[in-house]
């Protein structure tokens, strides 16, 4: 979620507890981290930071309230240079262009065409899966990589990448069934609940 309040909806409620159980877990093993553990500006949450921001208060937690902030204050840096003159004529010149590159005429709808289906087959289908499925590409591209990169640094005492992460994450995350049937019966099972 993107939103600053997202720790307050209730879908999300559970995890954050969950997380922050975990943190005062790994607090009680790695009393060392206390230093680190900060509260954010925006929504409250504890979360571990750096150790050259330990003790600052304008730190926002990685799980949404960063990203918001950086999107107000980019807002806000836009609003203020637009009302400028050389900033009012870019967005003259801008909107000009913008302008030449749309085409005049929006082709007229064909009234011989099909109506478009409403048929309840034509929703979009939502699929709801049981657990958590990690694939490489979403887990490379994920903005929580860096700060999940940081804290194993922390917790382990050694600078890892961002590469070794991603294969500690996927080594701890693989699943290997305990299924007492044949092989097939499994493929088909997952594959049911985890359809293409």
């Amino acid at each position: 979620m993107l939103r600053a309040d997202w720790h307050q909806d209730d879908h999300a409620r559970p995890v954050v507890r969950q997380y922050q159980i975990t943190l005062d877990s790994v607090l009680q093993s790695h009393p060392e981290l206390l230093g680190c553990v900060t509260h954010c500006a925006e929504c409250g949450i504890r979360f571990l930071t750096h150790p050259r921001n330990a003790g600052r208060r304008d730190l926002r937690c990685p799980f949404g309230c960063r990203r918001h902030h950086h999107r107000q204050r980019s807002c806000q840096r836009s609003i203020a240079y637009y009302r400028t003159a050389a900033g009012t004529r870019k967005k003259k010149r801008l909107n000009a262009r913008r302008q030449q590159d749309r085409p005049n005429a929006q082709p007229a709808p064909d009234p011989q065409a099909a109506p478009p289906n409403t048929s309840d087959d034509a929703l979009p289908v939502e699929l709801r899966l049981e657990g958590v499925v990690l694939d490489e590409s979403s887990l490379a591209k994920s903005p929580m990589l860096p700060y999940v990169r940081m804290v194993v640094s922390l917790i382990e005492g050694v600078d890892f990448g961002c590469v070794e992460v991603l294969h500690m994450l996927r080594w701890a995350m693989r699943q290997h069934s305990i299924a007492t049937g044949s092989r097939i019966d499994y493929a088909l099972g997952f594959l049911h609940q985890h359809p293409p």
